[in-house]
């Protein structure tokens, strides 16, 4: 492992779910209560920028980054419980992972893993998130299988899947409020969507519910997603952007006016929590000009 070199910092410009017949969602009761409560400030897109000179050196900061929060978490509340995404940078970073110090160093007995999105697809599918991770880090590390929680498998109708997956959510967090991951891992696309919350779809802006389902478009399918009000709710987001093809719109993003909103990753605004967006020298590489 080649010694840790430090990232380039700056700041970007400061520029309930719902309920089925029965009993109420853990998300609806979160709602009931929110509403109830005094109004919060607004908060300001306002993320931690990091730049690495190169893929590998993101990747490898990356990964220690990940380590420092499994271990930090584990020493606080007994557990680390993370969000993943899939995606090329991911991939990379799993890989890293289950390579030493790593694999020895992250307390994977004490990791639960949940997704941040899906697609509605059966676990084996090429594109499926879950079998990205199972192939590059869950079959390479001793994270226990009861401690992974697939997102959808594609059998049942994707509102169903979305909703099973919000009350399995609940169980596991059992508290009133979105649940809280320690590390929300997140990536963008180049119309600067993040998880499966795409521009002009009403989803993203959820309010109620913590996992939304579906149909985007006859390309992009039928999505499974965690909305904002979760994401949000993460004591540390990490957006990971790599290549000269998210140059254009990291530029759009963290340089271009955010309030309101221009893209959907511009929602992430943590409110007791920290965010970062990673990069490689390509994908900043336009955020000087």
């Amino acid at each position: 492992m080649a010694p840790k070199k430090k990232a380039t910092r700056s700041k970007a410009p400061k520029s309930k779910p719902k309920s089925h017949r029965g009993k109420k969602s853990p998300a609806k009761k979160s709602a009931r209560l929110a509403s109830k409560a005094p109004k919060a400030k607004r908060l300001k897109f306002d993320p931690e920028v990091r730049v690495y000179a190169t893929p590998e050196t993101l990747v490898q900061e990356t990964a220690h980054q990940v380590m420092q929060i499994a271990r930090e978490a584990v020493n606080a509340r007994g557990r680390f419980v993370a969000a993943l995404s899939g995606g090329t940078t991911p991939k990379g970073l799993f890989q890293q992972l289950t390579e030493e110090p790593y694999r020895s160093l992250i307390p994977w007995d004490k990791t639960y893993l949940f997704f941040v999105d899906e697609r509605h697809v059966p676990l084996n599918d090429e594109t499926s998130n879950y079998r990205m991770t199972q192939e590059y880090l869950l079959s390479r590390v001793p994270v226990p299988t009861a401690n992974v929680f697939a997102m959808t498998d594609g059998k049942q109708p994707v509102e169903r899947a979305a909703s099973s997956y919000e009350i399995k959510m609940g169980k596991f967090f059992g508290t009133a409020g979105p649940p809280r991951f320690d590390l929300a891992l997140m990536g963008m696309g180049d119309d600067g969507h993040t998880a499966s919350l795409f521009p002009g779809m009403p989803q993203v802006n959820e309010l109620e519910r913590w996992v939304v389902g579906y149909y985007v478009d006859a390309s992009k399918k039928e999505r499974v997603s965690l909305t904002f009000p979760v994401l949000n709710a993460s004591r540390f987001l990490l957006v990971l952007l790599e290549g000269e093809k998210k140059a254009k719109m990291a530029r759009e993003v963290l340089k271009g006016p955010s309030d309101p909103p221009r893209y959907p990753v511009q929602y992430l605004r943590p409110a007791d929590g920290k965010l970062v967006f990673a990069l490689d020298e390509a994908a900043a590489s336009l955020l000087k000009k």
